[in-house]
């Protein structure tokens, strides 16, 4: 990849990352008042993870905390799937998911987009001796 193309993928890998990040925080924000604002210890992990998403947002706006922030984006994404994978097993603190719901699908699609751009970027730094 030419080092135009590559200064112009990367910021946009972060962006992209970053809005699919906000629409994960959005979803499970969504289904915390819909549904999870009643369940014991599975609503306020769904509000974590909102939270979670947004501060990674946040830090991916920042050229200085960008990478750190893209990071923390994958690693709240391993716990979000994991999580999931857990609930459709054996349960996840008393909750068993059932079905794969719209919303289901919706998060599941935005993590792995997510992690997917922001591993890329993640990579793409450290191969080219940038720093994001």
């Amino acid at each position: 990849m030419s080092t135009a193309a590559l200064a112009a993928a990367v910021p946009a890998a972060y962006a992209l990352g970053a809005l699919l990040l906000a629409g994960e925080a959005a979803v499970h924000i969504q289904q915390y008042v819909a549904i999870f604002h009643e369940v014991n210890w599975v609503g306020p992990l769904f509000l974590a993870n909102g939270a979670a998403c947004l501060v990674a947002v946040v830090g991916l706006v920042y050229r200085r905390t960008r990478r750190v922030a893209a990071l923390a984006g994958v690693v709240i994404w391993v716990v979000a799937l994991g999580s999931l994978v857990v609930s459709y097993g054996h349960g996840l603190f008393g909750w068993h998911e059932g079905g794969f719901r719209t919303p289901v699908a919706l998060v599941t699609i935005a993590e792995v987009a997510a992690v997917l751009l922001l591993s890329a970027a993640l990579a793409t730094g450290l191969t080219d001796g940038r720093s994001g």
